[in-house]
């Protein structure tokens, strides 16, 4: 009895099927090994945000490394070791690119499918925002006078949104011009905390109403930035307001 099986004819259709198949399924496959790997940096980069929020947060001194990329610091107490090899310092995303920190701009920057950096590194406030297909997140807030009050008569309290380096402070002449009740600048500094300082204003008179401070706008945050960002609501880093 003859056994019946397939014609070369009908293995070539079915082998077209496949191949059409394939090409019809092929492109989903890879939009999706390449939104699997945007989704893996983003991950990596909530989790290196937060060991370094942590890290400004608890140690004496902000993370500022703008050069070298090198969480290392971090591993251990803030941070699983990241390295696949003894030699590895830096980080890197899914494309094998290391990932870039940006401490003084506050930002952790992943060079994306382009291997790439596009995000600009000027010290202005674009450096937060990504570029093209840059991901970025920041894990700070900008770098500004975050708010002020009123502690007596002749002393003014002034919050900064991050630590500042005490020498730049200046003794006298931190506050520079003060508004609502007079004018004049701050004669002496008292530090309080990293990011929080008192400063004496004798000339000032403290009249009821809104009074508002100007900074000078040497100082740094010891993280490295130098100069304000501006405050979230778009107005200049150097100046805050309050009610006495």
């Amino acid at each position: 009895m003859r056994k019946k099986g397939f014609t070369l004819l009908e293995l070539l259709i079915v082998v077209a099927i496949l191949a059409t198949l394939v090409a019809l399924a092929l492109p989903y496959y890879e939009d999706y090994l390449a939104q699997t790997k945007i989704t893996g940096a983003q991950v990596d980069l909530q989790t290196y945000a937060k060991a370094l929020a942590m890290y400004d947060q608890l140690e004496p001194s902000m993370f500022s490394d703008n050069t070298n990329d090198d969480l290392r610091p971090l591993i251990g107490k803030y941070l699983q070791d990241y390295r696949t090899s003894t030699v590895q310092t830096k980080p890197r995303d899914p494309w094998g690119q290391d990932y870039r920190i940006r401490s003084s701009a506050g930002t952790i920057i992943c060079a994306g499918p382009n291997g790439s950096f596009n995000t600009t590194d000027s010290g202005l406030d674009s450096d937060r925002i990504a570029s093209f297909d840059d991901i970025l997140i920041a894990w700070k807030p900008p770098f500004f006078v975050s708010g002020s009050r009123a502690v007596s008569n002749v002393t003014v309290e002034v919050t900064f949104s991050r630590k500042v380096v005490d020498s730049t402070v200046p003794d006298a002449g931190a506050i520079s011009a003060m508004t609502g009740g007079g004018g004049g600048a701050s004669t002496a500094k008292q530090r309080v905390s990293g990011s929080l300082y008192r400063f004496t204003v004798p000339t000032i008179t403290m009249n009821g109403g809104v009074h508002t401070v100007t900074l000078v706008n040497t100082i740094q945050s010891q993280d490295l930035k130098t100069g304000f960002h501006l405050n979230p609501n778009g107005s200049a880093g150097t100046i805050a307001s309050f009610t006495f």
